[in-house]
């Protein structure tokens, strides 16, 4: 793989060595690609700052097109606010983890990284109501449509629609149990329960 320099979300860190890491990201021009961070373990890297899960950065690699090497990095936004609340972020992992089991790498798709984009920049926002469940299945469902998966009619709640994606998968997602156990402290302040939410705001079923 030549040099190349792009724009993607961090979307997943694998330990690799002593010192390296595996970086998953979705990017703008190339969709979904892994590179190596040589390094980026040591207390003295640079590249860990600019290398934080769910943020979007500016990339530089090079090397071998199996595993490139990132040669430098430079955050464009840390999405500060999603990663004061521990709710918002268990909600952007659980987009991460629907990016990295639904497409395939190397296969561009500006729709989806503008989907995935926008939702990270509505999560980094003031805004603190159980509505951000109803926001995390409209992603869903956005991203399942610009991927070329038409939901049935019928699919409307978090429990269909979450049954419906894992039929396509055919392996669970991982991070619905961390959405599940975190909803119920989060609800209660709403004068909610341990549920989730339907299309018209309703509480129903989360698993």
């Amino acid at each position: 793989m030549k040099y190349k320099k792009l724009t993607g979300v961090i979307l997943k860190k694998q330990n690799y060595r002593e010192a390296d890491q595996i970086i998953t990201v979705w990017t703008k021009q190339a969709g979904k690609l892994r590179f190596l961070a040589r390094g980026v373990r040591l207390t003295k890297s640079k590249l860990v700052y600019s290398l934080q899960d769910l943020s979007l950065a500016e990339m530089e690699i090079t090397g071998s097109k199996h595993l490139p090497t990132l040669i430098n990095a430079k955050t464009l936004k840390a999405f500060g606010l999603l990663r004061q609340d521990l709710v918002k972020i268990g909600i952007g992992l659980y987009a991460a983890e629907l990016m990295l089991k639904m497409t395939g790498d190397e296969h561009p798709n500006a729709p989806a990284f503008s989907l995935l984009l926008d939702f990270l920049e509505q999560l980094d926002t003031h805004f603190e109501n159980p509505d951000i469940y109803l926001s995390l299945d409209q992603f869903s469902l956005g991203l399942m449509s610009v991927l070329g998966f038409k939901a049935p009619q019928q699919v409307k709640t978090h429990r269909q629609i979450k049954d419906f994606i894992e039929s396509i998968l055919e392996r669970e997602i991982k991070s619905e149990s961390f959405l599940t156990t975190n909803y119920s402290a989060y609800a209660q302040g709403f004068g909610g329960s341990a549920e989730g939410l339907s299309e018209g705001g309703q509480l129903l079923t989360m698993n």
